[in-house]
This record gives C-alpha cells, structure tokens and sequence, in this order.
C-alpha cells in the first residue's frame, strides 16, 4: 500500500532552527503572559483589585510587544505570527489518522491553530478589562471572555502535551504494523 505523501510545495512554517534569542524571547514571552495571565485571573475580586489591573495590563503589553514583533519578522522566522492553512492542516489530519508514521513526527498545523486562539481570546479578554475601567457595565462581558480565555489556555495545555505525547510514540514506535504501513484497508476504499 502507498503512504499518502505530504502535500506538494507545502513547507513547514519554521524553516531555519531557532536561535538562542529567539528562544529566550520566546521562553520570556510565555513567561511574562502565562504569569499575568495567572495572577490577573486569580485575583479579580474587590480586595486585590490593584493586583488584577496591573497584571491585567501586564498581558496587554505583552501581547501588543509580541503582535508587533511577529508583524515585522519573515518568513520562516520563529517569531513570525503563525498563518494556518486549512489545506496544512487537512492534510496533515488525513496523513495522521491514515497512520503516516512520517506525519507523527513533524511539527502540526494545531500549533497555529491554537496560537491564534489563544492570541484572540486573551486579547479580547484584556481589552475589554480595559473597557471594563471606564464603563463599568462591561465587566460582565469581561469575565465571560476571561473565563472563556482560560478554557483556551487549558485546551493550549492538553494539546501541547498530546502532540509532544504523539512526537515521542512516533520516535519510539516500531515502523511495522497496520499504521505503519499505510491506510487502513477502509480508509483507502479497498474493502468490497
């Protein structure tokens, strides 16, 4: 049986390693973020109001700085905000389930995904905290999308651990059996 090939022409959005800067930026970002984030969440109650805001803004800068960072940096750069292709991630779905061994190893589409959903719902949530400031009345609007941003940092979390779960199986897994060798016989249409 033949594997279903990688889609022609189609490159990885990372194409260089990234540098020991980038890293730290990178590492610094998911830092300043996730801690805010963190601390904004847990105390938004009357008696560590302060708190809330100053981290609150916290997140907001950091998010702006990495928005305008990712702007400006070419292609193939770590840094670059992420562009998911739904034809990527098509594929590299149809590859995986049809048990492309070579489709478990390599970086997923997801990953942009969930960046993007994770950089929209925070967004939203720190900017409406801001408008939260100055009309009161949408601070309703602010919690439901604060809560609905940790449910996305949760999912951020389970899919981070699956597909790195995924990546070490595939490094370990033995290149014989019914997903090494190709689609199953119903995935390919061969049953009669």
């Amino acid at each position: 049986m033949a594997m279903q090939q990688p889609l022609p022409g189609r490159k990885d959005p990372v194409t260089h390693k990234p540098s020991s800067r980038e890293i730290a930026f990178l590492l610094a970002f998911h830092a300043i973020l996730s801690g805010s984030f963190i601390i904004s969440y847990l105390t938004g109650d009357e008696d560590t109001y302060g708190m809330h805001v100053l981290t609150g803004y916290t997140v907001l800068g950091a998010l702006g700085l990495r928005l305008l960072i990712g702007m400006f940096m070419p292609a193939g750069s770590p840094l670059r905000l992420p562009r998911p292709s739904p034809e990527w991630t098509r594929d590299y779905l149809g590859r995986l389930l049809t048990g492309d061994a070579a489709a478990r190893g390599e970086r997923s589409p997801l990953h942009a995904w969930m960046a993007i959903g994770l950089l929209v719902g925070v967004t939203l949530a720190a900017l409406t905290g801001v408008a939260a400031d100055f009309r009161p009345r949408l601070d309703d609007l602010h919690e439901v999308l604060a809560n609905s941003a940790l449910f996305i940092v949760f999912a951020h979390i389970a899919l981070v651990l699956s597909l790195h779960g995924l990546k070490r199986w595939a490094s370990r897994a033995p290149a014989k059996g019914p997903l090494a060798d190709g689609p199953l016989p119903a995935a390919s249409g061969e049953i009669q």
